[in-house]
């Protein structure tokens, strides 16, 4: 799903450079591409400088099972100042899902200059790791959501490829504040 949001960014003049920072490389080669390997979150703060920059993308689909703990799954949303990413629409402090009370708190602006946030419903498009409940939604939502009209489809699932775009053209303008971006806005 992350290729889709890459190349918007490597084919935009306005965007000099493209600082990937992840566990796996993207196989990618442009010359404003730089990939910033790490291995474990914790390293975030060691390296700050090779990943510092004007704007952040976070598009994480991350698992606590890939994470290997709360803690872990919970240092990937921290890791910047001014910060542009996907969100549930269940993103709240007080969920009763751990995923939905970290969004939360990011939601919260912990620090952040300029935060937006797009709550996207179930995201469908091709993803490198299998996840069985995901695949269950999407095998469920999709059929489902074609059956209705298309401001109740977004209600239900949030193509992977229309978010990208409209974080590129929000994250540019980087108003300062939180702004949040409705599932039918996306």
């Amino acid at each position: 799903m992350l290729d889709r949001a890459f190349n918007q960014l490597l084919a935009d003049s306005a965007i000099t450079k493209v600082i990937s920072v992840s566990r796996k490389s993207l196989n990618i080669s442009k010359a404003k591409l730089t990939e910033v390997p790490v291995s474990d979150l914790a390293e975030l703060l060691a390296i700050e400088s090779k990943h510092r920059g004007d704007l952040y993308f976070c598009c994480l689909g991350m698992t606590i099972k890939t994470a290997g703990s709360k803690e872990n799954f919970e240092k990937v949303d921290r890791a910047a100042k001014s910060f542009t990413l996907v969100s549930g629409m269940g993103a709240n402090v007080s969920s009763l899902f751990f995923f939905n009370q970290i969004k939360g708190r990011t939601a919260k602006g912990l620090g952040f200059r300029s935060l937006i946030i797009f709550r996207a419903a179930l995201l469908v498009g091709l993803r490198q790791e299998f996840r069985v409940a995901a695949s269950i939604a999407t095998n469920t939502l999709v059929p489902l959501s074609k059956r209705l009209p298309t401001r109740s489809q977004k209600s239900l699932v949030t193509k992977a490829e229309s978010p990208a775009a409209r974080m590129l053209a929000e994250g540019k303008v980087a108003l300062g504040g939180v702004h949040v971006i409705p599932t039918k806005d996306i």
